[in-house]
């Protein structure tokens, strides 16, 4: 936790005590770190692996509503402002996550606005997508929602594999993110794994035409696309 932005401008002996009062855990995949209105207890950040941060949809779907890759926080602004959890938090792959107590995270932020800024920094944009992508669920069809999808994964937690980009996630994961059914997902990769846009299994989904997505999340039309 010490090594984030915004703490990495503290003083030595700070480091130091914030590094003593972090707590590390090894989670399996599947595991809850905080449920939805939880009273927010400590900041919490990613070392290894990935979080979903999930929250009741109509019927009682769950609505992903960001995905924290390492070396970001998460639970932060409810605990710096004393709030309950705004949503849950579960690990979508076996995972090494940290967190500082809100006390001591809520005491060093009033003393050094700088460290409050840079964690609010991070969150602000995610705060801003999450916000986004749920307008687009009502606005935009699935296909667009869903190379819209897969292009800010390729920017949190791609990977580069035989000259593809490379995402560790499952269509039912992606269809939770985007409010569609896993049928829809594997009816629309399925069509564009014949266009050769993506190559598909059950836990990865492998980019191979950037542009194509680019060009179908901005709404325009492929030649030939059936």
């Amino acid at each position: 936790m010490d090594d984030l932005p915004g703490f990495r401008t503290l003083s030595p002996s700070e480091r130091a005590r914030v590094k003593a009062a972090t707590a590390v855990q090894r989670v399996r995949r599947g595991a809850v770190l905080f449920l939805e209105g939880q009273p927010a207890a400590a900041v919490w950040a990613v070392q290894e692996g990935l979080i979903h941060i999930v929250k009741a949809g109509p019927g009682g779907r769950e609505i992903v509503l960001d995905v924290i890759p390492p070396g970001e926080y998460f639970g932060a602004v409810a605990t710096l402002e004393g709030r309950p959890y705004p949503a849950t938090a579960l690990a979508a792959a076996p995972s090494v996550v940290t967190s500082l107590p809100g006390a001591l995270a809520r005491d060093l932020c009033q003393r050094h606005p700088t460290l409050r800024a840079a964690i609010l920094a991070q969150l602000s944009g995610r705060l801003r997508r999450a916000h986004e992508r749920l307008q687009s669920m009502a606005l935009e069809p699935v296909e667009r929602r869903l190379a819209r999808i897969l292009l800010v994964l390729t920017n949190k937690i791609g990977r580069q594999k035989d000259g593809l980009t490379a995402l560790s996630v499952t269509r039912q994961e992606l269809g939770d993110m985007i409010g569609a059914t896993v049928e829809t997902v594997i009816r629309i990769t399925s069509k564009w794994q014949r266009s050769r846009i993506v190559r598909s299994s059950r836990h990865e989904i492998d980019l191979a035409d950037l542009d194509a997505l680019r060009a179908i999340a901005a709404g325009r039309t492929l030649a030939g696309a059936d």
